[in-house]
């Protein structure tokens, strides 16, 4: 099996077979070695390692060819899909994820427990932090073999380890998180989108890159001041994130300008989703709830979109094509959408 990602920061499970030790004369796998997966578990100190860890161990003692780690992502949003062995358009995903958000609170609390979604059969095990509520869970996908109470007790022996990997997290967020804008800021966007370009590379996938830049935001911070200008950026932001993918990222790249980052997408669609971007910044004013309509300003922006590796193959090229391609929407007709012209090699080709 191929291995494919859900999304950035998401990060696929690495694809092995399950390893079965066996003994002369015997045909069953040998019991689980909890004490050794728990330290293959917490030598992790961020909660998508430990829950990439987790999966990996579980498919293989389970024997479960697919499965799915969910947690927090970095903007709050819970139990989203932070690494698996599927798709990112796996509509698996979701329904996993409801099935495991609509289960009881004792479920929750007892461990392991089985899990139908959509004619799927699964196995969920939930992830906790010492004794607060569940953070996560690893959700196995047609185990063959009944492991659920090893599951339980390797849950159990990684409390600590998760406990710790959520204040790393809290601590992280601070880092990279934009305070006006309350998405991620230019400092993560240079980290991140380097990854997304080297997993592309490895995987041979695509992912694009939408710019966009305020088109009348100037105006506003003039007439209103800088506290509305802030206030508009917010709300640019809530209704931008609304738009897109769960694994998709939005950043305030400086000033009036932001960027998306769009894993596993060819430009085709991402023009699909600055198209939606794009009727959500226009379709009605801002500043409703602060000022009321007497208040309210109607906001547009242009937008340029770049994709890997037909328009670009380095993140600098992909960066420059895209702002590139905003500039001429943002100086001729704004609010539309522009496409960076396609990458030719040295040969022509």
């Amino acid at each position: 099996m191929s291995e494919r990602r859900a999304g950035t920061g998401v990060k696929p499970a690495v694809e092995r077979k399950p390893r079965e030790r066996r003994v002369k004369g015997a045909s069953a796998p040998s019991p689980p070695d909890v004490l050794a997966a728990t330290l293959a578990v917490t030598q992790c100190l961020e909660l998508e390692g430990q829950l990439q860890a987790f999966l990996e161990v579980a498919r293989g003692w389970a024997g479960a060819a697919d499965g799915v780690g969910f947690g927090p992502d970095l903007e709050g949003a819970a139990l989203a899909p932070l690494t698996t062995t599927m798709g990112a358009d796996d509509p698996r995903l979701e329904s996993l994820r409801n099935a495991v958000r609509s289960r009881g609170a004792s479920d929750w609390a007892e461990g392991a427990f089985p899990l139908a979604a959509d004619g799927v059969r699964a196995l969920a095990v939930p992830l906790r932090a010492d004794h607060a509520g569940a953070v996560g869970a690893v959700v196995l996908l047609d185990p063959v073999r009944d492991v659920a109470g090893a599951l339980t007790e390797l849950a159990h022996s990684v409390r600590p380890a998760v406990a710790n990997a959520m204040q790393v997290r809290a601590i992280r967020e601070l880092t990279i998180k934009d305070d006006t804008a309350s998405c991620y800021n230019r400092r993560y966007f240079e980290e991140f989108i380097l990854e997304e370009m080297s997993r592309a590379n490895r995987f041979k996938t695509p992912m694009s890159l939408i710019f966009f830049d305020m088109d009348n935001l100037k105006d506003v911070n003039t007439r209103l001041g800088h506290a509305a200008g802030s206030r508009t950026l917010l709300e640019v932001s809530e209704r931008v994130r609304g738009k897109i993918r769960k694994f998709d990222k939005l950043f305030r790249f400086g000033g009036d300008e932001f960027c998306i980052v769009l894993p596993e997408t060819e430009w085709h669609g991402a023009t699909e989703v600055a198209e939606r971007v794009r009727e959500v910044i226009s379709g009605r004013p801002f500043l409703t709830a602060s000022r009321g309509s007497q208040g309210a300003q109607p906001m547009t922006a242009s937008f340029g979109i770049a994709s890997f590796p037909l328009h670009a193959r380095t993140k600098e090229e992909l960066v420059q094509r895209a702002d590139r391609a905003m500039q001429s929407v943002k100086t001729t007709t704004k609010n539309a959408i522009a496409t960076a012209e396609r990458r030719r090699d040295p040969d022509g080709s």
